[in-house]
């Protein structure tokens, strides 16, 4: 970085980013994980992105990556740069903050934020970390409680704790969904920092803090609700605050009264406040319901910059103290810098994380269903930007049948309608989705699936029904009526065999059974009832089932409904949520989803052997859920290639020759 800021050029990472911080026993990444937080340096050389695998530093000129710090846990949510320039620190979902060199690239200082006794069974997230311009404090605040911890951030000794103990005792469990800002004041003696107002509907309150002295000097109460951020002015006479409403505050500091209220905003948008290094006051309004983000001077009402997302949601923008903006749309970079008319745009591999995984019959193409679009990825070019396809802006799936269609399935929890789109090779936005719609105007759709070989879509209603849809003719082939009561409960999730003869359906319940249909007769298959399934996969043949359950997976025969074999599978390293089998049949690849008490960084892959019920293989790669798991095609790449969808936005690709042999 720059010498007026004292900061060093970050030391980048070697090779291609795509083998950056590779797991064992992968071979490709698809997707660098969602954008959860952005830094820009002082000097505007670089900027960071906090995401779910770590912590990528791009150069902000050419908006490359240059490294990626931070991946031994990931799942990072904070990130600041000190105004010197030469530290940085992130924090995590597990309330670890770490502060690092960048001139050398390594972790000085580890760092847990207490938790409260009353707080320790809910999230420990961190929630914002603000540097203060001596750079001699770092400030965290959490997600379930209202204390804000300032450490000495080469060190990590605490230096403060600064928290009401009367609004603890009236507020005892605030709201999670607070976004928790934090600012120091040019001079690094004050703190200001949110509280909530201890009702659902209230406005948050800004509580501001002598850092000498530990007492609350301030609290601000004529807030919108939920306070997006706070900024001093350079010159310390002001503290300006965005809201959620579209609004902005500006309050005298000598005096804590209020100066001006900016109204004339979208009413939905959330404003982030900035002050330049000049003085000038900016907000950046982001439009959820409109996709449009727009920087504002805010004194004159005047647009600087303004970015459109057309058909997507944005999903990060950050405007800096040295006035760079930086907008992260569905598939591209937008990036201004001082006295730019136009922003540069490159495209991102900061996707959305997948729901499903398919990869098509060549065995050149991965496609990912996630939430409102389908991604195809080219194998071969895993640093190559995917192609997009929107069908809907509610879940998507990915099936694919043997003749080399890809299928897209959409629903939404709150809509009664399912849409499918048929695709061969590339996404085409001109393709319209076939919708099937529930005969029950009242009933919305839990869970959707699609047997490409028969062309049935299954659907699940809220009322406990199922229904089977003929796609070529439209109507409805067959009624199925699940037993018991359903109002508390409903079906989340249907999975049909490769052939499409059966089908199984999983309820949200623990305590609702899982049933088995045979699709030719529309009935149940009684003697296959389980309970407690999180999730099931087919065999190839469609002769046997595995399910997923809290501590182990369990093999059925279908033919007789008896148990065939039972893989323990230990709770402390996440529960089996996908399952898929090898195309050969003899194999079966488990993925954990996360939970609280894990005892490991990473949650594990397993791969099974049938026969024997044998872990012949576990590999570690995603720092949370595994959301899906697909094999190769058999007769293509051997069916040995297996690819794991994951939460954290990303998709590895795991290469089981070695394991599986011939």
């Amino acid at each position: 970085m720059s010498e007026k800021t004292g900061g060093t050029p970050i030391v980048a990472d070697k090779g291609h980013p795509m083998s950056w911080a590779l797991p064992d026993g992968a071979i490709s990444r698809f997707g660098h994980g969602p954008v959860m937080a952005m830094a820009v340096s002082p000097d505007g050389a670089y900027f960071a992105a906090a995401t779910k695998i770590g912590l990528w530093w791009y150069e902000l000129a050419t908006m490359q990556p240059v490294a990626l710090w931070g991946t031994e846990r990931g799942m990072l949510c904070a990130v600041a740069i000190s105004p010197d320039g030469r530290l940085a620190a992130t924090g995590d979902w597990d309330g670890v903050i770490k502060v690092w060199d960048i001139q050398r690239g390594v972790c000085i200082t580890k760092i847990v934020r207490p938790v409260e006794e009353k707080n320790k069974n809910t999230s420990s997230i961190i929630r914002s970390l603000a540097f203060s311009p001596d750079n001699q404090h770092l400030a965290a605040t959490g997600e379930r409680d209202e204390r804000v911890y300032t450490w000495a951030p080469r060190t990590g000794t605490l230096l403060a704790t600064f928290y009401d103990p009367q609004r603890e005792t009236r507020n005892p469990n605030p709201s999670p969904y607070l976004i928790r800002p934090v600012a120091f004041s040019p001079d690094s003696h004050l703190l200001a920092c949110t509280a909530s107002a201890g009702t659902t509907d209230g406005p948050d309150v800004v509580l501001v803090w002598d850092i000498v002295s530990g007492e609350c000097i301030a609290s601000l109460t004529e807030q919108p609700s939920f306070v997006y951020s706070l900024s001093f002015s350079p010159c310390g006479h002001a503290l300006a605050i965005g809201g959620y409403k579209g609004t902005v505050h500006v309050w005298n500091v000598k005096t804590w009264e209020q100066q001006r209220v900016y109204q004339n905003y979208d009413g939905t948008s959330c404003m982030s406040v900035c002050y330049s290094q000049e003085g000038v006051l900016h907000a950046l309004e982001n439009a959820l319901e409109s996709g449009t983000a727009v920087v504002w001077d805010v004194e004159r009402h005047e647009k600087r910059y303004t970015y459109v997302e057309k058909e997507w949601e944005i999903e990060e923008a950050l405007f800096s103290s040295s006035s760079h903006f930086v907008v992260v749309g569905a598939k591209e970079w937008a990036v201004w810098s001082p006295g730019d008319t136009n922003p540069r745009k490159l495209p991102h591999l900061h996707v959305g994380f997948p729901n499903s995984v398919a990869f098509s019959q060549d065995g050149k193409k991965l496609a990912a269903g996630g939430y409102g679009s389908t991604l195809f990825w080219d194998i071969a070019n895993p640093m190559q930007p995917p192609t997009f396809f929107k069908i809907s802006d509610a879940p998507q799936a990915v099936s694919v049948s043997t003749s080399e269609k890809i299928h897209s399935t959409a629903f939404a929890y709150d809509e009664n309608t399912v849409k499918i789109t048929v695709k061969i090779g590339e996404a085409d936005e001109n393709t319209t989705p076939m919708t099937f719609t529930l005969p029950d105007p009242e009933a919305v759709v839990t869970a959707a699936a699609h047997a490409p070989l028969r062309n049935l879509i299954a659907c699940a209603d809220s009322k406990g029904r199922l229904y089977l849809w003929n796609m070529r003719s439209g109507d409805i082939t067959h009624t199925l009526l699940l037993e018991g009561d359903w109002d508390d409960a409903h079906i989340n999730r249907l999975i049909f065999s490769h052939d499409g003869k059966h089908l199984v359906s999983v309820p949200n319940s623990s305590g609702t059974m899982a049933n088995l249909w045979d699709i030719d007769t529309g009935k149940e298959i009684p003697e296959f009832r389980v309970n407690r399934v999180d999730t099931v996969a087919f065999s190839p043949c469609g002769h046997k089932i595995a399910c997923g359950m809290a501590t182990e997976i369990r093999l059925w025969d279908v033919n007789n409904c008896r148990t065939l074999l039972t893989l323990p599978h230990a709770p402390t390293n996440g529960n089996p949520r996908a399952l898929a089998f090898s195309p050969c049949g003899q194999y079966l690849a488990s993925g954990a989803w996360w939970n609280r008490g894990v005892e490991t960084e990473k949650v594990p892959i397993r791969l099974w052997e049938v026969a024997t019920g044998e872990n012949i293989a576990t590999f570690w790669g995603h720092p949370t859920d595994v959301q899906d798991l697909a094999f190769s095609p058999d007769g293509t790449l051997d069916g040995t290639l297996l690819a794991s969808g994951s939460f954290d936005g990303t998709i590895l690709l795991w290469d089981l020759k070695s394991v599986m042999g011939s």
